[in-house]
């Protein structure tokens, strides 16, 4: 009996004793749940051209009530260090939103952010304590579609009737539009890049100009019986008409004289251009034999004060004049444009190249998500200041979709040449981007040198060494075939051009040779 009741008994502690672990373990969850304070980065994952979307919340209403008395501020660290981003910025200030409780800001993703883990730290937190939870994210890159080391790339910006064409082949003889292959099989190039979409089209309203359309699936048929492959590009944001413009389209505005201006450039805001470039690229990716779709023009190609309020309301920060809510939108743009002009507000500048770039990579995500991964997606960047003067940015374009960066290093004189290789040589490795670097056929644009198509294979060799800190450039490209032909040569031949550039296609090879021999 005794057995009996002491078995009860141990039962019966048993059972109490989990009835009050359940009952403590219940409260402990209920008051991590209730009184926890987060701080966290909405996605775990971000890449460059992303702002990375803070925010700061808790189910504890009095303490929530407390924290919304005073500014929260929060700045994001690496190795316990921490991050100056864009604009020079250190600490983001947190605003709340009424309706959620959950204090919300925008930390712009830094240039060329070295890859790996971030963390968050609150400035404010005497209040939180030990009730604060940090969740970190990463920075990372996206891989792009992989290229042929040393790949070699003759274009053709041209968008003159292919069926009208005539040209002078390498042996003298003239031909139709295959004569321009003759050339890409002289100079060695493993690719040829055309023009294939530019607005407007010939009728009323039409968007593309088509007269070409229907010989494009010839061309890669052409170019596949040679060996040769093939890709088409569009021009995004700059229109070939100066008088024309299209109802469909918003287009960007200049500041001239005192006011603004309307450009004969499409705005990145509007929204129906990227999916009328895409719709385009589309149907060029669908011609078989078609290995390469290509985007030129895609950032705000002219103008862009029209942009104004969206970047004052999305970039953290940005400092308006008094009265700024009265300004008309002329008045806000022309501000935009004398602080950019002037250039003392350096931090600002800095915004608005970012925030271009950061737009413009967008525009690149959407089209890359019409498109697929299959067909790789190129895009040619002006080169100043890393792209950045243009609005553009090698590492942005990347990771919104761009597989390989067609980088134009044209209009520079030789010192300026020079500062374009250091400024690109200390900002990005091989693993950052692919990049190609490209020269244009022409000799007012290399001041008229006396060493003629030696100064264009010379840039051109100079920057496939220099253009990483790392490595040789991924390849080389020669702009372009229709130049060679009936352009600017100087006292020069066609020939003896782009002898320079099959030099210059020889080397680019034979430097992958010795790298992927090491």
């Amino acid at each position: 009996m005794s057995a009996v009741l002491e078995r009860r008994g141990v039962w019966l502690f048993l059972g109490t004793a989990v009835l009050y672990a359940s009952f403590f373990g219940a409260r402990l969850s209920w008051r991590e749940w209730h009184g926890t304070v987060r701080l966290e980065a909405s996605r775990e994952e971000y890449f460059h051209d992303e702002f990375v979307e803070l925010r700061l919340w808790s189910r504890d209403r009095g303490l929530a009530e407390r924290l919304a008395s005073k500014p929260q501020r929060v700045v994001v660290s690496r190795g316990g260090r921490v991050v100056r981003t864009v604009a020079g910025i250190e600490a983001v200030t947190l605003v709340r939103d009424p309706s959620s409780g959950v204090w919300a800001g925008r930390w712009p993703c830094p240039w060329n952010a070295p890859a790996g883990e971030y963390r968050l730290l609150l400035l404010s937190d005497a209040e939180i304590g030990e009730r604060l939870r940090m969740r970190p994210f990463r920075v990372s890159y996206r891989k792009p579609a992989p290229i042929p080391e040393g790949l070699s790339v003759l274009t053709l910006e041209s968008g003159d009737s292919l069926a009208e064409m005539k040209v002078a082949s390498p042996s003298g003889e003239v031909k139709d539009w295959r004569g321009l292959l003759d050339w890409v099989e002289y100079v060695g190039a493993d690719a040829f890049w055309m023009l294939g979409g530019e607005t407007p089209g010939q009728g009323e309203g039409e968007v593309w100009q088509s007269r070409n359309f229907r010989l494009f699936p010839e061309v890669a048929r052409e170019c596949r019986k040679r060996g040769i492959k093939f890709g088409l590009y569009a021009m995004c944001y700059l229109t070939n008409s100066k008088t024309v413009r299209l109802k469909r389209y918003e287009y960007a505005r200049e500041v001239e004289e005192g006011q603004t201006v309307e450009t004969r450039a499409i705005s990145l805001r509007d929204q129906g251009r990227p999916e009328d470039v895409a719709a385009l690229l589309r149907q060029f990716r669908d011609i078989p034999g078609v290995d390469y779709v290509g985007l030129d023009y895609i950032r705000n190609a002219l103008g862009g004060y029209e942009l104004v309020d969206d970047f004052v309301s999305e970039f953290p920060g940005v400092k308006t004049p008094e009265g700024w809510g009265s300004f008309s939108k002329e008045e806000r743009m022309l501000w935009l444009g004398r602080k950019k002009s002037m250039r003392r507000d350096l931090a600002l500048v800095d915004a608005w190249q970012w925030w271009r770039a950061h737009r413009a990579a967008a525009v690149v995500r959407r089209i890359k998500a019409e498109l697929g991964d299959a067909t790789p997606l190129w895009a040619f960047t002006l080169t100043w200041d890393k792209g950045w003067h243009h609005g553009q940015d090698p590492v942005m374009m990347n990771d919104a979709g761009v597989d390989v960066d067609a980088l134009m290093l044209y209009e520079a004189d030789d010192e300026q040449f020079g500062v374009l290789l250091r400024d690109w040589n200390r900002y990005v490795r091989r693993s950052d981007v692919q990049l190609l670097v490209g020269d244009v056929i022409d000799w007012p644009l290399h001041q008229r040198s006396e060493l003629g198509p030696r100064a264009f294979s010379g840039r051109l060799s100079s920057a496939m060494d220099r253009i990483y800190s790392d490595g040789p450039a991924r390849g080389v490209f020669f702009h372009d075939v229709g130049r060679a032909l009936w352009g600017r040569l100087g006292p020069w031949t066609t020939r003896q051009w782009l002898d320079e550039a099959r030099r210059v296609s020889d080397r680019a090879r034979a430097l992958a040779k010795r790298r992927v021999g090491t």
